[in-house]
């Protein structure tokens, strides 16, 4: 029997609204003022929109955007939206105790394990396969220690337990994408492992590791960029020693990370797939092949945070949800104390059950890429894919990747950027709640602070780091000398301007764990008669220009033999007077965005080098 709908069609009762007419009726309620001030770019260079329609999808064709239908910019997955729950490991000399934690996370929830190996000289693969069940979850292992070695190993004793590499499913995370040094070894090892893979069909074993450019503040559209250009570069070197294309295809799969920025990484993965999708088109007899990509996304270290560590935990939620809406085939959630601490059960507790309430309570594994119909993210992934495309084509100019590496193109392009987000934090611009914003001061530190700041292993390419260095240098003045530093900030005259920069001063030295004093003086003779027998660690003064050099003459003279002299730090934007200050004794100067990562940096050295060694 035909089967009706029954249900009518509300479309019809409501007109198509163009762009032209949404703009219209958002100047009107904005009283004439242009919707275009609405507007905001991002660090990669876009401009987002107050609103969007269905014509922004133009450029898109609509034929194209089916899920498990080339280009695949809406995944491969066609029955549903499930993803792996990959709990992480860290594993040092002693393998058991991870393995240990890695049956209690598989009774607790999560379906695979990813062991992040220091070494993978000690590793007891015997301990391992006794403990676990290797062929009903998924097993991945990420070293830098002769990979092929550790995967010839695994595989051997795998084989004298009787267990078959058909079944195996994981994979195997060998690349230093930013390593120049050891690029040209990677592929020796890396044609080891596909021959040791070719018969684990759901065991990959070509990772390109994109991860670690997010990780170390590059834009989203040099993540793409970049990763590609290595895919590429993993490809061309493999066919060229007598792999057959299929079989890199098959075997290759993309680590990425996913960041705070909740809509444009679900747009990252999307374009990320449909950029591979080209690129296959253009090398493979067919295209289809594509769709054996693999996404492994991992929250991203980059927006860790020591400081208000729970907070961490709002981060990790939205980056999973954008890594999972994105449409990635397995995710892992750091601990939310990661950034200083390897051991917390509770920690990692929480870390697993997160991809579980996404899935039980959220129930985002029953929709097939639920950003579908998006305009405004359809756009991004658009924008996203043609900057990306821009980018990547550089590095083929370059040489492609391997030779861009190896000039310094690459790096060079990610410091940059990384710069860029540094400055926006350490001024103010974005914020890190917790951190440079709404810090808590009455937060105990559950660590050895000193030990911390030397510590090899506390992530010095954190979004937070330099920040945090201030803070913790200041606790740690305070433990030594049983007080916090003192920042008293000066301020001469009644005008709001000064005022308003005063402000974002204190602020900013009361996130740094700084004890801080508001003064205000009618005169240049006031200040100078309380300020000059004053005992602070840091000075910061607001006036108008005359007050300020009338100021400057009389106290940095009075200040010149004093031996504990005080950082002086002007509270005022003087791009045309950066001489002067320098000049007149005066440090740094601070204002909102200003570029307040100097200020940190001579705050340390200058302050409090008797406390502990320069980390900035």
């Amino acid at each position: 029997m035909e089967q009706k709908n029954i249900w009518p069609s509300l479309l019809s009762d409501f007109p198509a609204v163009s762009a032209a007419a949404w703009a219209e009726k958002t100047e009107k309620d904005l009283k004439g003022i242009d919707p275009a001030t609405l507007n905001w770019i991002t660090d990669e260079g876009i401009t987002v929109k107050p609103f969007y329609t269905t014509e922004d999808l133009a450029a898109i064709p609509q034929s194209e955007t089916l899920p498990g239908k080339f280009p695949y910019i809406r995944g491969h997955k066609t029955d549903t939206n499930h993803w792996q729950n990959l709990q992480e490991f860290v594993v040092t000399q002693d393998s058991r105790s991870a393995v240990d934690k890695a049956v209690l996370a598989l009774a607790g929830g999560a379906n695979g394990i990813h062991f992040k190996l220091q070494s993978g000289h000690h590793f007891d693969f015997e301990y391992a396969i006794t403990h676990l069940d290797i062929l009903k979850n998924t097993f991945c292992f990420s070293t830098n220690t002769q990979p092929a070695n550790f995967l010839k190993e695994y595989f051997e004793h795998l084989k004298k337990k009787g267990l078959s590499l058909h079944g195996l499913k994981g994979f195997l995370n060998q690349s230093q994408p930013l390593a120049p040094e050891t690029w040209s070894l990677e592929f020796n090892q890396l044609e080891e492992i596909v021959e040791l893979t070719k018969d684990a069909v759901d065991f990959y074993g070509v990772t390109v590791n994109g991860a670690i450019f997010g990780n170390r503040g590059a834009s989203m559209v040099q993540e793409i960029a970049f990763t590609l250009s290595a895919a590429v570069n993993y490809t061309e070197e493999l066919t060229k020693r007598g792999i057959a294309l299929t079989t890199v295809l098959r075997n290759m799969q993309f680590l990425v990370s996913t960041g705070t920025n909740y809509f444009f990484e679900i747009a990252k993965l999307r374009a990320l797939r449909w950029l591979w999708a080209g690129i296959v088109k253009a090398i493979a007899p067919e295209p289809e092949f594509a769709a054996y990509l693999r996404l492994h996304a991992q929250t991203t270290s980059w927006s860790a945070t020591t400081f208000d560590p729970h907070t961490n935990i709002l981060r990790t939620t939205t980056e999973a949800m954008s890594a999972i809406i994105g449409g990635c085939d397995s995710v892992s959630v750091a601990p939310f104390d990661s950034a200083f601490n390897q051991d917390n059960p509770f920690a990692e507790r929480i870390a697993r059950n997160i991809p579980l309430i996404l899935q039980h309570e959220a129930y985002l594994h029953q929709a097939i890429d639920p950003a579908a119909g998006s305009y405004y993210l359809g756009t991004l992934t658009r924008e996203l894919a043609e900057k990306a495309w821009i980018l990547f084509q550089a590095v083929a100019q370059q040489g492609g990747y391997a030779q861009a590496l190896q000039s310094g193109f690459i790096q060079g392009q990610i410091n940059t950027t990384a710069e860029e987000k540094f400055r926006n934090i350490a001024s103010g611009k974005e914020v890190l709640v917790g951190t440079n914003k709404f810090a808590n001061k009455l937060e105990k530190m559950p660590f050895d602070i000193e030990a911390l700041l030397q510590s090899p292993s506390f992530d010095a390419t954190r979004a937070s780091y330099p920040f945090e260095v201030m803070r913790l240098a200041a606790m740690l003045h305070f433990q030594k000398k049983q007080a916090r530093p003192k920042a008293i900030i000066a301020i001469i005259g009644q005008d709001i301007q000064e005022h308003i920069h005063a402000a974002f001063a204190k602020e900013f030295f009361d996130c740094g764990d700084f004890q801080t004093e508001m003064l205000h003086f009618d005169s240049v003779k006031a200040a100078l008669e309380k300020l000059l027998f004053t005992d602070c660690k840091v000075l910061v003064f607001s006036s108008s220009d005359s007050d300020y050099t009338h100021f400057s003459k009389s106290f940095v003279a009075a200040l010149k033999n004093h031996k504990h002299r005080p950082a002086l730090i002007l509270a005022a934007p003087p791009e045309n007077m950066k001489e002067e200050l320098e000049e007149n004794g005066f440090d740094a100067h601070i204002f909102q965005n200003c570029n307040a990562l100097s200020i940190i940096g001579r705050i340390q050295e200058r302050l409090l080098t008797s406390d502990l060694p320069n980390f900035i």
